[in-house]
């Protein structure tokens, strides 16, 4: 998956399509970061305007949620692969100072400024956890938070399960579904501890997030993966947002209505002496 198939992803199919938000996973998701600041007192604590670095910004979704808590306590920054995402989030956040490029580069924009909030949601499957620990750490103030969002290899069971269907892999001419060579997503919770631990991080506030899914049929399912950008990549590898008719009725007949959940690790941790 390269980082072009991404950006083409994001401005020609999710974009214009993220802030429905179906099944209200990235709502409800941020709406829960945006609670671990609040109970850390991070904003009301805040000496000057607090400086964000929103990595993976999206369409500006969560930066809108602190400056709805804070107001002009926020001095927002932002980063985004999609230009097309950026347009979205300058609609709601006009003095927004934001930049195109990969979450990998994170550490290459905005060089004379340090801050004290860095988020990085839902980018942990493209870029490791690994690469952005000691990057977000090189941009923080000492004392600074992180506010890490990111899925595990957890999620999706069910659908994980339907995609190593042997009936579906033959339709498809698939193999069997890989995730250690097809996302760079965590494990688990204990993984995204020792990583932030490793790097100089201590965890203030976690929790994993498991929202549940119901897809009555494929064309729900779509919604959610292929236009809301959950699974976009391999959606587009298998092409199932161009199957025929007669396989979304076979695909209906054999998968669908189906129920899932997603596994989300929510984190807020903050800077400390190495």
């Amino acid at each position: 998956m390269t980082t072009d198939t991404i950006q083409r992803q994001y401005n020609e199919v999710i974009a214009s399509h993220y802030d429905l938000d179906p099944q209200s996973v990235t709502g409800d998701t941020l709406d829960r970061a945006a609670e671990q600041i609040r109970k850390q007192q991070i904003l009301e604590l805040a000496a000057a305007p607090l400086c964000v670095y929103d990595v993976g910004m999206g369409t500006g979704m969560f930066l809108a949620r602190l400056i709805a808590m804070a107001g002009d306590q926020i001095q927002p920054f932002g980063l985004d692969l999609s230009q097309k995402m950026i347009d979205c989030a300058y609609r709601k956040i006009p003095h927004l100072a934001a930049a195109v490029d990969t979450a990998a580069n994170l550490d290459a924009h905005f060089p004379e400024q340090t801050f004290d909030l860095i988020s990085t949601h839902f980018i942990s499957g493209f870029v490791p956890l690994s690469v952005l620990a000691p990057k977000v750490w090189s941009r923080l103030e000492e004392g600074g938070y992180w506010s890490y969002l990111g899925a595990t290899k957890q999620a999706y069971p069910n659908l994980q399960a339907a995609a190593n269907n042997r009936f579906l892999r033959w339709m498809f001419g698939r193999p069997k579904l890989d995730l250690d060579s097809s996302v760079q997503s965590p494990a688990n919770r204990q993984e995204v501890f020792d990583i932030l631990e490793r790097n100089g991080f201590v965890v203030r506030q976690c929790e994993t997030f498991q929202p549940k899914l119901h897809f009555r049929d494929i064309d729900e399912f779509l919604d959610f993966g292929y236009y809301g950008g959950w699974l976009t990549p391999f959606i587009e590898a298998v092409g199932l947002h161009r199957a025929s008719a007669f396989t979304r009725f076979l695909l209906n007949r054999m998968f669908f209505p189906m129920d899932d959940h997603h596994c989300v690790e929510i984190h807020l941790a903050q800077k400390v002496a190495r």
